[in-house]
């Protein structure tokens, strides 16, 4: 696998992953094609440099690491995980820990020491995979988790 920096070429490969990637976590997904090729160029504006892709032949997952990010709950400029996901066939392969592990260096090269993320409350597979990977529950707004942990 070959991971690196999208484009807007990504844009449809993002969609068609995305849709795949919440299916049974709908409530936590934006709901129209429209409105996730919306938050595709508000990802590609917040951070493009931290806006990863995983290839296999073709687009296999995707990771968005914002580094410009101020985060009110932690009082400082952090690395957040706005999003990560990989196509249901291509899950336990190790792509989504290749994904996290290039965005925390994406982090660290911005001079950051935490990172932290939103998880939806009933995504047990996301959540034991961010604990597995030193995230720790930080707190809970509405069906969100949040988790944190140093880079």
């Amino acid at each position: 696998m070959i991971i690196r920096n999208v484009t807007m070429d990504d844009l449809n490969h993002f969609v068609e992953l995305y849709v795949d990637a919440y299916r049974g976590y709908e409530e936590y997904a934006e709901r129209t094609v429209k409105d996730i090729k919306r938050y595709f160029r508000w990802l590609y504006k917040r951070d493009k440099n931290g806006f990863f892709v995983g290839e296999i032949r073709e687009p296999v997952g995707f990771a968005a690491c914002d580094t410009n990010w101020i985060s009110p709950f932690e009082g400082r400029r952090i690395a957040e995980l706005h999003e990560l996901f990989v196509k249901t066939e291509f899950k336990g392969k190790g792509i989504a820990s290749k994904l996290l592990e290039r965005a925390i260096q994406y982090g660290r090269s911005k001079g950051l020491s935490t990172m932290g993320l939103w998880v939806g409350e009933k995504n047990e597979p996301a959540k034991r995979f961010y604990k597995k990977h030193g995230f720790v529950e930080r707190g809970r707004w509405g069906v969100w988790i949040r988790m944190v942990r140093k880079i």
